[in-house]
């Protein structure tokens, strides 16, 4: 129950304080995978293309059944969903840490990627229903810094983790923190009663607005150019530099560490400008990862370039989360779930088109793919953007009423 006393500001900065790190850990879980499977691979001798559906169908999973599973959510309080999916995921990455049935690890690895939509996106509508509508993506953006993180520091943090092979220690580690995770959430997340979630009906009215879908489809094409690169960035890495595993972790923990900075960006420009904030960023991005990949074997070169793609990387995160979610305002839970379901649809489609560019120019070539998808989507900012500026009210001539 939400006492007199409570007054919104209090409960969104609880809200917050709590939905950041939550979001880091169940985000991670789904990206811890991307550094280990070689390791996986070996240990479970099966090829690397077969380990690698540990991170497929997670992606498939949140892309198809996460929207289902959202609008099933969305009938519930915001704190039940939450805990219930901590717990789901401790009990998750406890499978695949324990198990050595591959279909088990799959099934699991499913079971978690339908939840994650809901849960980043029960999230999302607790903040815009809490901030003033001014403030809505200044706050959004501070809720997905805790997404921001578990993108962009899963891979060095598995590296870390996994150094002599125990590629099962950093499912362990996510399974153990999910449950404080869920304790604190229990104890002081906000306990909203009312439910302010547009029926099911007007949140699948969201997908006959033809400019809604412009906006989910101009997501597909950025989260595609993002990871184009951005899943080969470890193999760059090593085959440009030949850094020793620890190192190499270091490396990618500060590329990491350099995008918060993006987040905060972001979130400046989140309510005023995100159209033309998306396309800043998209244009920066592409940029700095084809100066990352002239850079050569240097890598005193390669430092402001990196520090540029990630800054850029994670603007475009938390900008398309952003973006999304208000433009789908009247069922935010809702939007935010399709945008996360065609991010991971073009995490997809970006991963098989920069390893078909590399595969056959090398991995020096890890610029070229994120080029093309940016060509496909300058069309859709326009068209957004020529959308959003005809909607802005005329000025009224002096003297007139």
């Amino acid at each position: 129950m939400i006492s007199a006393g409570d007054r919104p500001e209090h409960l969104l900065n609880r809200a917050l304080l709590l939905l950041a790190p939550a979001i880091t850990i169940v985000v991670a879980s789904e990206f811890i995978v991307v550094g280990l499977l070689p390791l996986v691979s070996q240990d479970l001798r099966i090829p690397l293309a077969k380990a690698g559906e540990l991170a497929g169908w997670w992606a498939f999973s949140a892309a198809v059944a996460g929207p289902f599973v959202t609008l099933l959510a969305s009938r519930m309080a915001p704190r039940v969903t939450l805990i219930a999916t901590l717990l789901l995921f401790t009990l998750g990455n406890a499978v695949v840490a324990f198990t050595y049935d591959f279909n088990i690890m799959l099934a699991a690895r499913a079971v978690q990627g339908a939840m994650l939509p809901a849960f980043v996106s029960v999230g999302a509508s607790v903040v815009t229903r809490l901030a003033h509508p001014s403030e809505q993506g200044k706050k959004l953006a501070r809720a997905n810094i805790g997404f921001v993180l578990g993108v962009i520091l899963a891979l060095p943090a598995s590296v870390v983790l996994a150094q002599g092979g125990a590629w099962r220690l950093p499912f362990i580690v996510l399974a153990v923190a999910s449950l404080p995770m869920a304790l604190l959430v229990a104890l002081f997340f906000p306990r909203l009663t009312e439910n302010k979630t547009a029926g099911i009906g007007g949140q699948l009215g969201l997908l006959r607005q033809p400019l809604f879908l412009a906006h989910l489809a101009l997501s597909a094409m950025l989260f595609s150019g993002m990871f184009a690169a951005y899943t080969y960035l470890g193999a760059w890495i090593e085959q440009a530099f030949g850094l020793p595993g620890w190192l190499m972790a270091l490396v990618l923990f500060l590329y990491g560490a350099a995008g918060l900075a993006g987040n905060t960006i972001a979130g400046r420009f989140a309510d005023s400008a995100p159209v033309r904030a998306t396309l800043a960023t998209m244009l920066i991005l592409v940029a700095a990862i084809n100066l990352t990949a002239l850079s050569g074997a240097s890598l005193l070169l390669a430092v402001l370039p990196l520090a540029i793609w990630s800054i850029s990387h994670t603007a475009s995160v938390t900008l398309c989360q952003v973006r999304v979610t208000l433009a789908g305002k009247d069922a935010p839970s809702f939007a935010m779930t399709l945008n996360i379901s065609v991010a991971n649809l073009g995490i997809a489609i970006g991963t098989v088109g920069g390893g078909w560019v590399i595969d056959s120019q090398g991995i020096g070539a890890i610029g070229i793919a994120p080029i093309g998808f940016a060509i496909v989507a300058l069309p859709l900012i326009m068209l957004i953007g020529r959308d959003a500026t005809s909607r802005q009210p005329v000025p009224t001539a002096p003297g007139r009423t």
